[in-house]
């Protein structure tokens, strides 16, 4: 198996996950002024951003195996970082380096972007429970009675106390 083929489906890793930052990024947006509709029909196309990642992902993992089990049968990490020290031909451990990096800088803006927009929708439902206890609040609340420590006068014992 060849690192082309790797480094391929790596850029198609690269370039799905770029688009979904972008996705993100409206995600933000949309979040910010509230547009529910348009929230949920990003999040569909989310999903098949992330269903497609995972496709590509899985392909890349089996080229990956395959290239192990072809060049060093007898390492145990088979990860992208220890094909990098294996790889021979140094335009190739470039190339799979440089695309590797891009790929980890993305990961990381896409994992800051989303952490973001958890905020955001945090903040949001929090907001939105506050709007609701104040139009319906929560009848334990509101108390016309005595609370049940206070020891009062009794109920049969007269308001005005007079003596005549």
């Amino acid at each position: 198996m060849s690192i082309q083929k790797i480094t391929e489906h790596l850029e198609k890793l690269y370039q799905l996950n770029e688009s979904l930052l972008t996705l993100s990024k409206q995600k933000t947006e949309l979040v910010k002024k509230s547009k529910i509709d348009e929230f949920n029909e990003l999040l569909m196309k989310e999903r098949k951003h992330a269903q497609a990642i995972e496709q590509v992902e899985a392909k890349r993992v089996e080229l990956t195996d395959e290239w192990f089990m072809k060049h060093a049968p007898n390492t145990s990490e088979k990860t992208l970082s220890q094909m990098i020290e294996l790889v021979e031909g140094e335009a190739e451990k470039e190339k799979l380096q440089t695309v590797y990096e891009n790929l980890i800088v993305n990961l990381a803006d896409l994992k800051q972007q989303e952490a973001l927009n958890q905020d955001l929708i945090q903040q949001s439902l929090q907001f939105i429970e506050l709007s609701m206890e104040m139009f319906q609040p929560n009848s334990k609340n509101m108390n016309y009675d005595k609370p049940k420590g206070q020891q009062g006068k009794s109920s049969s014992q007269s308001v005005f106390d007079s003596k005549a």
